[in-house]
């Protein structure tokens, strides 16, 4: 009989699946304190185990303290594109089950329309689904395929007030140790909100997460003795015999092979370790399938995600007539619920393999499911290493006409650990806090931390245009255009053999010059970059996905709102423009009080001098439009006539549109705004030490633009006299104000740039440098992020309600 805790899960649980939880799903939701680690077979239930058990102790556990420590968002984090769509659909339709659809969040983080943009809302509860890829790259403080001011918003959201849980962690690679990595990193630095991870895996050892800062955890959730005898049992033990199959010319000398053991009605699932290898299979199939009725299907992670739905929706659907075959890579190991009657696999790890076979009969819907390997030579062993294969080699051989269901694998161990070149260290991180590239236009390249070198990714998108390169104002890249490619393979693409070739060209966004630049060299292609390619350059089907072979055009996908052009250095971000006239000392009066809100729903223990800096700052974060070189171009699109009428006013927001232009190349109001508010008096904002420190930092960051570093940029136009320091379209000496700031009067103040200076000043003040550095030591990197990720939520509310309510109107 159950009673308390564990009838009130059941209860929610069985209304979200129509069906009871496990035993093992009960005890994780109902345990005092969440385990690191859960290791259960495949087929088990593990994503909704994890979901729930968070949805049921945020939402409906009766202990108020349970509720509050547990985080507002579930970052649900897997090794595998294929299936975040699948993870995503289930969420959602749980959510609606339980009537939380409209309460809690569910958002794919591959970007997407600011709308429905997750960062927007920090305090809201939100189920977070991505790859390790697009997480664990915005987690380092490096987001692939977004814009670099977006870089430590996403870094300060994901870090703080978040349940990370890091599913089928035996294909993580070097991704597993980060992961591990940066959860010692938020102990030791701490968080502003709790911020906890959870690992699950059918194959794991609780050694695989011990690192140099991590230890291993003590112990592991796994099946109980309920589980066994329970209905799980079914899935446990359903059958599924082992053979070799042995086959001359793999894998088009297969095709044949395949086709005598696909069952009639049934589906027949082929797991190939290369995307090469699968379009060979795939092609060879649908030749000799032809007249047969079979209908033959490839499913690899290289489409634009539109086609990818559709593939795997495809693959998945249900079985008739002369059944289907399936030919897949690995994007089919985890967490997809197929249940084929008969597999076929080459030779992979160990780990990988257990995962294979668990999508043979994977429910026991099956009388008897076949599984059949198929050996590689060691030299067709990449992207596994040749002992890795060894090893599986020889387990497989000891099993050969045996059972490979779950129960009958359960004793044999998880098998090697996945193999870790890189592990991110502490000194890394904090390099990777500052977002700003070094004096060469180089980032740090955090690809080493998530995955192999053989397997990082740039993100490429197809689009046509009129003349020889793409226009600044050509739409940036839409989520469903974005094709992840191997950086190889696109290097290939545009450089065979090393070199430019004739009528090929690739392009990134630069958002210094604020125009689409070519890619001159190989060395120009690094992970996470988004490449715009011209549609008649080739290289992708919407039935095969990408194929660097292919010279026929592509057919370029057409958003139904297509995104506005890409962010420049001098543009502001779309989330600040109201649409419509808003006066200076009202924003900031809004955004002073948007932060108060905010603090007192996510953060309400802050400690009272971080809390008097965050709302100094939002006082100030814009005292810096009052700049002469602003307001000029605030009220540039104007008549003369209207000019006149709006200069007495100073204003924050106007109706024009977003694109300003600055007679000050790459002017930044924040960084002014960070230098009055250093030299105004402290009676009039009543800060010192680190409380100024603070809040002058996240002023200056508020944008992501302005952050560790003040320095000139290219191309800024230069003050008339000789030797005058200059950064950011802000000149040393430039004069501010003087100007009214909720009821307070700011005299004039005069702008002071030597704090950009290395080393301390004639006065001793400290440089901009040292002040950061402090900070980011003292309040630690996770937290100085998440306070400047709250000062831009509370700059972008201020901003949306000013929108709706109309703002002050001109000459108000």
């Amino acid at each position: 009989m159950r009673t308390g805790l564990d009838s009130e899960f059941y209860e929610v649980f069985s209304r979200a699946l129509g069906s009871p939880p496990f035993a093992y799903q009960r005890t994780l939701a109902c345990a005092g304190e969440l385990p690191q680690l859960v290791r259960v077979p495949t087929g088990a239930g593990k994503t909704a185990a994890a979901v729930l058990a968070w949805l049921y102790r945020r939402r409906f556990h009766p202990d108020e303290q349970v509720r509050e420590a547990t985080p507002r968002r579930l970052v649900y984090c897997l090794p595998m594109r294929v299936l975040v769509e699948q993870t995503l659909e289930a969420v959602r339709a749980w959510l609606t089950n339980l009537d939380l659809e409209a309460e809690v969040g569910v958002h794919q983080l591959m970007g997407g329309a600011l709308d429905e943009d997750w960062v927007r809302r920090p305090e809201r509860d939100a189920v977070l689904v991505g790859t390790m890829d697009m997480l664990l790259s915005r987690a380092l403080n490096r987001g692939y395929a977004a814009a670099r001011s977006r870089w430590p918003l996403e870094f300060g959201l994901l870090n703080n007030d978040c349940l990370w849980v890091l599913d089928e962690v035996q294909l993580m690679g070097n991704g597993l140790a980060t992961s591990a990595q940066l959860a010692a990193f938020r102990r030791s630095f701490g968080t502003a909100r709790p911020c906890p991870s959870l690992w699950m895996s059918a194959t794991v050892d609780e050694s695989w997460l011990a690192t140099v800062d991590h230890p291993a955890p003590a112990c592991a959730l796994t099946l109980t003795g309920a589980d066994r005898s329970g209905p799980l049992s079914s899935r446990l033990r359903a059958a599924k015999t082992l053979r070799k199959l042995s086959v001359a010319g793999w894998p088009e000398g297969g095709a044949e092979a395949i086709l005598d053991r696909h069952k009639p009605g049934t589906l027949t699932l082929v797991v190939v370790n290369t995307v090469e290898r699968a379009r060979r299979l795939h092609a060879e199939l649908r030749k000799r399938a032809a007249g047969r009725e079979i209908e033959v299907r490839l499913l690899h992670s290289r489409f634009r995600p539109p086609d990818r739905r559709a593939a795997l929706e495809a693959a998945l659907a249900p079985t008739s007539g002369a059944g289907r075959i399936v030919v897949a890579t690995q994007v089919v190991e985890a967490g997809v619920d197929v249940s084929a009657a008969t597999l076929v696999t080459e030779l992979a790890p160990w780990t990988s393999l257990v995962q294979r076979f668990g999508r043979c009969n994977r429910f026991g819907d099956h009388a008897a499911g076949e599984v059949w390997w198929v050996d590689l030579a060691d030299r067709e062993a990449p992207p596994y290493a040749p002992e890795e294969l060894s090893e599986a080699r020889a387990r497989l051989a000891a099993l050969e006409g045996s059972s490979v269901s779950p129960e009958a694998l359960e004793g044999l161990g998880p098998g090697r650990p996945p193999a870790v070149r890189y592990v991110v260290r502490r000194p890394d991180l904090l390099d990777l806090f500052d977002t700003e590239p070094d004096l060469a236009g180089n980032d740090v390249d955090v690809s080493r931390f998530i995955r192999d070198d053989a397997d990082v990714d740039v993100q490429v998108f197809w689009r046509q245009w009129e003349g020889e390169a793409p226009a600044p104002d050509l739409p940036g890249a839409a989520p469903d255009e974005l094709c992840p490619v191997p950086v190889w393979e696109v290097r290939e693409f545009l450089f065979p053999r090393g070199r430019r070739a004739e009528g090929s060209a690739g392009y990134v966004w630069d958002h210094l010059d604020r125009q689409w630049r070519r890619l001159v060299s190989q060395e120009d292609l690094r992970p996470g970059l988004v490449v715009l390619l011209p549609a008649e350059a080739g290289g992708y089907r919407p039935e095969t996905g990408w194929d660097g072979e292919r010279t026929d055009p592509v057919e370029p996908l057409v958003a139904a709102a297509p995104p506005g052009p890409e962010e420049g250095m001098d543009d502001e971000p779309p989330e600040e423009v109201a649409g419509a006239w808003v006066a200076l000392s009202d924003h900031l009066v809004h955004a002073e009080r948007q932060l108060q809100e905010l603090v007192a729903t996510v953060v309400p223990g802050v400690e009272p001098w971080v809390r008097k800096a965050l709302e100094a700052a939002a006082r100030w974060h814009d005292v810096g439009k009052a700049h002469e070189v602003f307001q000029r171009a605030l009220l540039a699109p104007l008549s003369d006539e209207e000019r006149a009428a709006c200069a007495q006013t100073l204003w924050a927001k106007s109706a024009v549109g977003r694109r300003l232009d600055f007679e000050r190349r790459h002017f930044r109001h924040e960084l002014a705004s960070a230098l009055a508010l250093l030299a105004a008096p402290s009676q009039v904002h009543g800060l010192e030490g680190d409380e100024l420190d603070l809040a002058a930092y996240l002023v200056a960051a508020h944008h992501g633009k302005v952050r560790m570093a003040l320095r000139s940029l290219r191309g800024e136009r230069r003050p008339p006299e000789p030797g005058l320091r200059f950064a950011r379209g802000v000149w040393d000496g430039d004069r501010l104000g003087p100007l009214q700031l909720d009821g307070v009067t700011v005299p004039a103040l005069t702008l002071d740039l030597s704090v950009m200076e290395a080393g301390r000043g004639a006065d001793g003040r400290p440089s901009w440098s040292e002040r950061v550095l402090r900070l980011r030591d003292r309040v630690g990197p996770f937290v100085l992020a998440y306070l400047e990720a709250l000062l831009r939520v509370a700059d972008w509310e201020a901003s949306a309600a000013e929108g709706s309510s109309g703002g002050g109107g001109r000459g108000a």
